[in-house]
């Protein structure tokens, strides 16, 4: 008989009033989609539904250090054996260097939801364990609860003696490193009654363990490796070894339950999860309900992984900010996911006050016209300049957020603030302020080139070099350099500026707006994506067929000609529209790469970044591409149609695939079109949400 999760779960926490969603994983084989809890910090708890660490990323507790940057691992994993009548049970899963998985307690594991927490159904001989998993928000602590529910089939009066036993398993580590090893290398630590304090490095932080009821017992032993198959598949180290501090042994019975808590520096001192859970669906409530939206699954799970990507930024010699993180498990804040991703993720849930926020932080940065585009990790305290200032294309972003803000919350006032900031950095785009980064005078057209810098998100390095050259004038750039100046034009216009205190950001509007023509291939029938391709101007324009010309076509201000914007989207939908997003580049391309990393089995890191921008498919751009549609065919009935279509296999892959409510960074541009990159992105969830909204509000 199945145990009846979302009963036990509302009678417990009976403020839950959304649809929880269920996954009945399979006994024959581990269920390795993953699940994420962000605490709003910068920190996180990742798993897979197996129980089994998939990635270097996966950690019952990682904490930033300061938030939102600098994150380590604070504790690996949490492993449990249920001892029935003499009989013993290990729930947990582990992958082997030597090929074995043992133990298998994926065979137990009856059900599984993310919501209001993860947690786990185990069926022990004919008894139910619910495993809870608690990050608070806002904090960098763990609870895991143990609820023991004992076989109903059982005659009364029979006795059953049922324990458990919870081992701590600890590689102290930044997130992106992994632990090897040794007879040398151990943990101290002091153990009191209820509480024991591991000491994790030689600036003595500390990892704070916390039970309510049972015995602890010390342990020194390492237990070698583990194997992270996941980082097999992206070509990077796979193994790693764990060291067992200790464990928890303590009865189960149905009268009260068991928990295990783990903390970062501050030891918990009342180990009481309901009040946790209760304060999580309160919040869990009121983003739902300030969305204005339904309470299905899909809705509930969409709102709360937006969730995930707004923190606390602690890392302002300022004040304290609010920021986004780009992708979880291993990308950082940066302020082309906060522009970029700020309209599905605080505007489109309606946390406006967020989404200013956002964006005070984000223009507070600026530095000769540039907005930083991530931040570097670094040991507390902070120091200024700890941003990286390279994009050129963050800036304009920041135009497209603030449209997006004031169409929805006519802020005057927050507008009126932003104006002189965002006419400053376009002065310093004009006098070419930022090496690299100048409007040419000739024809009014953004210009971005040298050897070692990246421009656009469609920019990566390895060691320092570019891996996607396209020095020169980029489609989206100018694009987006364009509708820059008419934003800052219909801004002023709409909170009443007066009209002569912009007449140059007017007569650059106009000549940029002329100018676009330039791009136009006669041709091919769409744009080019290169203007002048390389170091040094001359005539050579790029004519590869790849998705940056979308934004000439979806952003809120335009240059082109309707015929021409008519004819770009049917080229983009002929050649780089998948199920799962936009294509980077054609696949007729003799540069086109299909599948991620070159199609090796194991893809070093100039491989995987080889082939990021050279065919992979971005679901983010499908946003670009309903803009695109309703645009150019307006918001008819075809339209709406045509929209909740191409939505549709992202809201299943968000639903069923590799992380459970999250949406990856990434497709293969080759069917089957798998999933690659971080397994949850802020800018693939963000345009979900956003046309989420739009299609249920029509």
């Amino acid at each position: 008989m199945t145990f009846g999760i979302i009963g036990w779960l509302k009678s417990r926490y009976r403020d839950i009033d959304f649809e929880i969603p269920i996954w009945y994983p399979s006994r024959d084989k581990p269920d390795n989609r993953e699940w994420l809890v962000a605490n709003g910090l910068g920190g996180y708890s990742m798993g897979t539904v197996s129980g089994a660490n998939l990635r270097r990323y996966h950690a019952v507790l990682v904490s930033s250090m300061p938030p939102p940057c600098n994150r380590h691992v604070v504790l690996s994993r949490l492993e449990e054996t249920v001892f029935v009548n003499g009989r013993e049970f290990d729930l947990s899963t582990n992958y082997w260097a030597s090929g074995v998985v043992s133990p298998t307690g994926y065979k137990y594991l009856e059900s599984f939801t993310n919501l209001p927490c993860p947690t786990w159904v185990f069926e022990i001989a004919g008894n139910y364990l619910i495993k809870q998993l608690i990050h608070p928000h806002s904090s960098d602590e763990v609870f895991v609860e143990y609820n023991w529910i004992p076989d109903p089939d059982k005659p009364e009066g029979e006795a059953q003696d049922a324990r458990i036993s919870s081992r701590f398993l600890v590689g102290y580590r930044p997130i992106h490193e992994q632990v090897k090893g040794s007879s040398q290398m151990k943990y101290a630590q002091f153990v009191s009654p209820k509480q024991a304090v591991i000491i994790l490095d030689n600036k003595a932080r500390r990892l704070c363990l916390t039970w309510n009821k049972g015995e602890y017992s010390t342990s020194k032993n390492w237990w070698w490796d583990y194997n992270l198959p996941i980082e097999t598949k992206r070509g990077l180290p796979d193994s790693e070894d764990l060291y067992l501090v200790g464990s928890v042994t303590a009865p189960l019975t149905h009268e009260s339950e068991v928990v295990v808590a783990a903390s970062f520096e501050r030891p918990i001192h009342k180990v009481c999860v309901k009040p946790h859970v209760e304060d999580m669906v309160a919040r869990q409530k009121q983003i739902i309900e300030r969305a204005n939206l339904d309470k299905s699954q899909r809705t509930v799970m969409l709102l709360l992984d937006c969730d995930k990507f707004i923190v606390e930024d602690y890392c302002s010699q300022i004040d304290k900010g609010l920021t986004v993180v780009e992708g979880y498990p291993w990308f950082n804040a940066g302020g082309r996911a906060a522009m970029m991703a700020v309209p599905g993720l605080a505007i489109a849930t309606r946390r406006l006050d967020d989404a200013k926020h956002i964006i005070e932080t984000a223009a507070k940065r600026v530095k000769n016209g540039i907005m930083p585009n991530y931040q570097k990790d670094f040991d507390f305290p902070a120091s200024e300049g700890e941003h990286e200032y390279e994009a050129a294309d963050i800036t304009l972003w920041w135009g497209w957020a603030l449209y997006h803000y004031w169409k929805v919350a006519r802020d005057a006032d927050f507008v009126k603030t932003q104006l002189p900031l965002m006419v400053d950095a376009a002065v310093k785009y004009v006098l070419g302020t930022n090496p690299g980064v100048r409007i040419d005078p000739s024809d009014g057209l953004l210009r971005c080139a040298h050897r070692q810098k990246v421009f656009t998100w469609m920019d990566t390095k390895v060691e320092d070099f570019p891996m996607t050259q396209r020095a020169g004038k980029a489609i989206e750039l100018c694009s987006l350099w364009y509708n820059f100046l008419e934003t800052i034009l219909f801004l002023a216009d709409a909170v009443g500026e007066p009209s002569g205190n912009f007449t140059e950001i007017k007569t650059m509007a106009d000549k940029a707006k002329e100018s676009m023509q330039k791009f136009w291939n006669e041709e091919k029938k769409c744009l080019f994506d290169v203007l002048e391709e390389g170091l040094t101007p001359g005539p050579k324009n790029d004519e590869s067929i790849r998705s940056n010309q979308l934004l000439a076509i979806s952003l809120p201000f335009r240059a082109l000609k309707p015929e021409q914007e008519k004819m770009i989207l049917q080229v983009v939908e002929n050649e780089l529209l998948t199920p799962m997003g936009i294509r980077t580049l054609a696949s007729t391309d003799t540069n086109y790469q299909g599948i991620f990393g070159c199609g090796l089995t194991h893809p070093d890191q100039y491989h995987r970044d080889l082939s990021r921008h050279q065919g992979m498919v971005y679901p983010w751009l499908l946003g670009q591409y309903c803009d695109a549609l309703l645009n150019i065919h307006g918001g008819v009935p075809e339209t709406v149609n045509r929209i909740k279509i191409a939505l549709q296999p992202l809201m299943e892959h968000f639903m069923q695939e590799e992380a459970l409510g999250g949406i990856s960074e990434m497709f293969d541009g080759a069917r089957p079109h798998l999933h690659r990159g971080c397994p949850e992105s802020s800018l693939s969830t963000a345009e979900l949400m956003r046309w989420y909204r739009w299609v249920a509000k029509q």
